[in-house]
């Protein structure tokens, strides 16, 4: 009877918490003839700035009020003591908790985003940390907001800071290339195009979902510059003088200089950022994460499988998911969804027609792709398994060589007391193949695309609070890349197994000699004093890999070892003298390498 009784109460709980849902639903958010319902009380702030136009009908202040966002006293009629308390810009993450995230309207997602890496900066800031022998990994968990007065953080202060969700956005305006942080507004706020903040024309900017590539420019534009790559654009050192053909160089409001390139595959097509990467991507999980790929979910394999898709009922994609299924209102209804391999997470802009055919649609436009799987040389082949999708299938990417990096205390920080500040200088920008690099994770290796993070020296000399470490660093550390410069086509065999720049040794001259049987590196840069590398190198030619040695500040990633270089070379050679026979190529890398391998008189004397 006990128990009868108590499955009753909780039935009565769940009728009247749904009831009550409802209710808030039908008096906010339900939308008739294109016109809010609200019960909302009128507020004092409606008699002045009752013309106001330009809102998003979920944030229309007829609906919602104006004190949501804006907190103040809704019941004065006069300008002084109505305008008391009042936020002028809401959505920052210093006001959010008082605005955006209020019990009634985003509470959770506040939570996922102060523990997002775009607002903790984590691994951004225990690499630079590594750097500068600060800490002796990078495998922990750090804030940006929690560095305190070391030499690291003194050059995340003057380098870095800006670009994470907590700086504040302190002026009203559309989103730039200058833009940086912003919490909520970062990707949220839209004004029309041609419109600027100008009180007098009552033009408010809206709240909503279209967040085109513009939202992500501003920071994504620097570091690994996947803003940049993926629209084509690579960086230089030219000056302003040198350009001649304007239509291939691009200069960015801060004066840098772009060069044209190959576009992603992906943004030819007419994909935005948000179209891969969902809210769980940009806003977080909810749970702290140390690297960017802890954090990420979406992978190429999710969408070009090899096998069979990930599937995902629509009852059962989550609360998070849900709400932005419902939100964007997608014309293309499905039953099921693509969900990804990690966390098995809902892309809800994905569906699948009766055949069993998988589509992506557009978020903001609605378009409609058609998702193809991955080659058949991807599904069947026995020699690259071990293979990351971008090894193949990135066109190109950026590189920094030969930069400087010092500290000079006698410039006055602008508003401040204190003083001193880390400069760089560049030395030389290239665009070039990624390096082949191996990523060691659970026992298992994957052949990841790298670039030179850092091949620079870092004075520290005249930083006076350096205690830890030498005063002058050389630093050569490579990066694993996902650079968004996606391409159908894969790159050619000749580009790993007869490239030096692939194999990590740099650019140069590499030769095999049907003579001696043996391969020969001439390197195109001079090698450096302090490593006795060429400046572009990752090792060595012919070197074995040395755990004493900082090749990479990201965990178990290291160059090629040498007995996989040698591998790779052995290949190479094959392809000097079968440079196009097809039916020689498909043998070896459906795994009949080792029977050709003894059959030829080259490779047998290497």
């Amino acid at each position: 009877m006990l128990n009868t009784e108590i499955k009753i109460y909780k039935l009565m709980i769940k009728i009247f918490l749904a009831f009550a849902l409802l209710l808030v639903f039908l008096s906010c958010h339900e939308i008739s003839d294109n016109k809010i319902v609200t019960n909302i009380k009128q507020e004092s702030c409606l008699e002045c700035h009752f013309d106001l136009v330009g809102f998003s009908d979920l944030h229309n202040p007829q609906a919602i009020g104006c004190s949501s966002c804006h907190l103040g006293n809704i019941n004065s009629g006069e300008k002084e003591t109505a305008h008391e308390g009042i936020i002028k810009i809401p959505g920052n993450l210093s006001n959010a908790s008082k605005t955006c995230s209020t019990t009634d309207c985003h509470h959770s997602e506040l939570s996922r985003i102060n523990n997002s890496l775009m607002s903790t900066n984590s691994g951004i800031v225990s690499i630079d940390k590594y750097i500068f022998d600060e800490v002796i990994h990078t495998d922990i968990v750090f804030h940006i907001d929690s560095i305190h007065s070391t030499a690291a953080a003194k050059h995340l202060k003057n380098l870095c800071f800006k670009c994470h969700l907590g700086y504040e956005k302190g002026h009203y305006g559309a989103t730039t290339e200058m833009s940086r942080g912003g919490g909520c507004l970062a990707c949220h706020l839209n004004y029309k195009k041609g419109k600027q903040p100008n009180i007098n024309d009552k033009y408010h900017p809206a709240i909503n979902l279209n967040i085109d590539n513009n939202k992500c420019f501003g920071c994504h534009s620097r570091s690994s510059r996947i803003s940049t790559n993926y629209e084509g654009w690579y960086e230089t050192i030219h000056e302003n003088e040198e350009i001649i053909d304007s239509s291939k160089y691009r200069v960015l409001m801060d004066g840098r200089i772009f060069a044209l390139a190959e576009e992603d595959v992906h943004h030819k097509a007419g994909l935005l950022c948000i179209d891969c990467h969902s809210s769980i991507d940009v806003m977080g999980d909810g749970r702290v994460h140390k690297h960017q790929e802890q954090a990420v979910k979406i992978q190429c394999i999710d969408c070009h499988i090899t096998e069979e898709y990930n599937k995902v009922d629509k009852k059962n994609i989550g609360n998070i998911a849900a709400l932005d299924y419902v939100l964007r209102k997608y014309k293309y209804p499905t039953t099921k969804f693509i969900a990804t391999e990690k966390d098995n997470i809902a892309l809800v802009n994905t569906g699948f027609e009766k055949e069993e055919k998988a589509f992506l649609i557009s978020k903001l436009n609605q378009k409609l792709f058609y998702l193809n799987s991955a080659k058949e040389r991807c599904q069947k082949d026995k020699v690259h398994q071990s293979l990351d999708c971008g090894m193949c299938h990135t066109s190109w990417v950026t590189s920094c060589i030969g930069c400087h990096m010092e500290y000079d205390n006698e410039v006055k920080i602008k508003g401040k007391k204190e003083r001193g500040k880390w400069y760089e200088e560049i030395g030389e920008f290239n665009k070039t193949l990624p390096v082949m690099g191996e990523y060691f994770k659970n026992g298992n290796k994957t052949i990841k695309p790298a670039i030179p993070g850092m091949i620079m020296t870092l004075d520290k000399s005249d930083f006076k609070g350096n205690k830890l470490g030498h005063d002058y660093t050389f630093l050569r550390l490579f990066a694993p890349i996902s650079a968004h410069t996606t391409t159908s086509e894969p790159r050619s065999c000749e580009s790993c197994h007869n490239n030096s720049e692939a194999l990590g040794y740099g650019k140069g001259k590499l030769r095999f000699d049907m003579r001696s049987k043996i391969w020969t590196f001439e390197s195109l840069y001079a090698l450096s004093s302090q490593d006795k590398l060429p400046l572009d190198a990752w090792i060595g030619f012919s070197k074995s890999n040395e755990d004493t040695i900082k090749y990479s500040a990201h965990q178990g990633f290291y160059p090629l070892s040498l007995e996989d270089r040698k591998k790779i070379l052995k290949v190479g050679s094959c392809l000097i003298c079968h440079p196009d026979n097809k039916i020689f190529r498909k043998k070896m890398i459906s795994g009949e390498y080792s029977i050709l391998a003894s059959k030829c008189i080259y490779l047998n004397k290497i």
